[in-house]
């Protein structure tokens, strides 16, 4: 199905750039919003079908080891065909027999049983982190197509301004007001801004095609803005002190991780609950039918069996050993993932600090640069200004938009970047923990 939908996709994407390159983003009524994104994801993305199903494997097991503990009730009937007739002139013997077995000292059952608990609440927690980690997956997606939207539509802005440029450079040649040199600056001008067009184009077609595929259906636009993620991101407060207590305590992975562990531990435990010996009751009745005169229709019996392995060659203790190395070697995982927690927010908060920073001056820089393209563009048409620096305004502005949008797309991934380390959903609530994240925080 997989590979049908991308042939679909590519054959799509393949004709759109046959036909003229016709716009891949047909505007539908209601614009997807980063929640409605994050949703779909969560209901069609295989990777979320399939985060619920290892839990109910794990369940599988709970129930399995939860038979130790049980009564086994077996039914079974024997017909005898005899070669000759016996003294009745029958040929045939019929018996059936019911048989109940009863554990009533099994201890080796009961740390499995606490592994399979241990372990069904571990793959629990995965399950959680599993659809987490694909909501991420999908509100980064979604960003990534909204900023090459934005770039898109800044390349396309440099294109009017460099076709109106060419116009008035042209006007000014005809009019011998300028030289057929600016004119022909105002073409490669007018090449190059078509190139970047060209290039934002299949970055959004591209964006488009690989949300789709997280979001498990066809998607082509409009998306709108998250003004709640992109506000968080860039006033969210936090303390750092105060989220890794959050994050120790709400961290999926984490508790995932504390969960293995512990059941490891009680697997580890199981061959010393071997020494013990076992005892069980049994009960079996048993009927004939048409008995014979020297033959009893009806017997019942019970029996109670201890069974005691007092030497087993050392496989206890054999298997003891490879389990306590397998827990050992899990915690050991589990506490580097706690110490990791406390790197992760630090670098997330790092990150997004220095993204606000570059974001606040790429804006100064854009409007800057903006003023700039006015200034300049009114100066040339008084002859007071060259060409050249007309067109090397645009190609300024048109970097400054750039670094704007890609300042704002680094902002708001390292805003869910730090919400992932918290253990918290890529939508929702800004973080309202404590004291701004400032230049001096640690």
């Amino acid at each position: 199905m997989f590979a049908s939908w991308t042939r679909r996709a590519y054959l799509t994407w393949f004709l759109t750039l046959c036909l003229g390159g016709a716009p891949f983003v047909a505007h539908a009524e209601t614009p997807l919003t980063i929640e409605q994104a994050v949703n779909l994801a969560l209901a069609n993305n295989e990777r979320s079908l399939k985060a619920p199903l290892r839990v109910e494997a794990a369940q599988g097991q709970v129930e399995r080891a939860r038979v130790a503990f049980l009564p086994t009730i077996i039914a079974s009937g024997t017909e005898t065909l005899n070669a000759k007739p016996d003294r009745t002139g029958r040929r045939s013997t019929n018996a059936e027999t019911l048989s109940a077995n009863l554990p009533l000292l099994n201890l080796p059952a009961f740390p499995l049983y606490a592994q399979a608990r241990h372990q069904l609440r571990s793959e629990q927690w995965g399950s959680v982190e599993d659809r987490r980690s694909l909501a991420y997956d999908a509100a980064r997606a979604f960003l990534n197509t909204l900023a090459n939207e934005r770039l898109l539509e800044a390349a396309e802005r440099r294109l009017d301004r460099a076709r109106d440029t060419q116009q008035d450079t042209q006007a000014r040649v005809d009019a011998q007001l300028a030289s057929t040199n600016d004119a022909t600056r105002a073409m490669i001008d007018i090449s190059t801004a078509e190139s970047q067009v060209v290039q934002a184009r299949g970055n959004v077609q591209r964006s488009y095609i690989e949300l789709s595929f997280l979001l498990g259906r066809s998607i082509s636009g409009p998306l709108t803005a998250p003004e709640r993620t992109t506000s968080a991101a860039k006033n969210g407060v936090i303390r750092r002190e105060d989220v890794i207590r959050f994050a120790e305590s709400h961290r999926p992975d984490l508790r995932s991780a504390e969960e293995h562990t512990e059941a490891l531990r009680q697997f580890a435990k199981e061959p010393l609950f071997r020494l013990a010996p076992t005892v069980a009751l049994t009960g079996q009745v048993r009927t004939i039918v048409d008995p014979l005169a020297t033959e009893t229709g009806l017997s019942e019996a019970a029996l109670l069996t201890l069974s005691w392995t007092i030497y087993d060659a050392g496989a206890r203790y054999a298997d003891r050993r490879t389990r306590l190395a397998q827990a050992d070697s899990q915690a050991l995982d589990e506490r580097q993932l706690r110490r990791s927690i406390a790197t992760d927010i630090g670098v997330a908060i790092s990150d997004l600090r220095t993204a606000r920073e570059d974001y606040r001056i790429s804006e100064q820089a854009a409007a800057t640069a903006k003023l700039n393209t006015e200034e300049t563009e009114i100066l040339y048409r008084q002859g007071l200004a060259r060409a050249i620096e007309v067109t090397d305004a645009n190609a300024s502005r048109y970097t400054a938009d750039v670094a704007v949008e890609s300042a704002k797309l680094a902002m708001e991934q390292a805003y869910l970047g730090l919400r992932q380390a918290l253990g918290i959903d890529p939508i929702g609530e800004g973080l309202t923990m404590g004291a701004s994240i400032t230049k001096g925080s640690k």
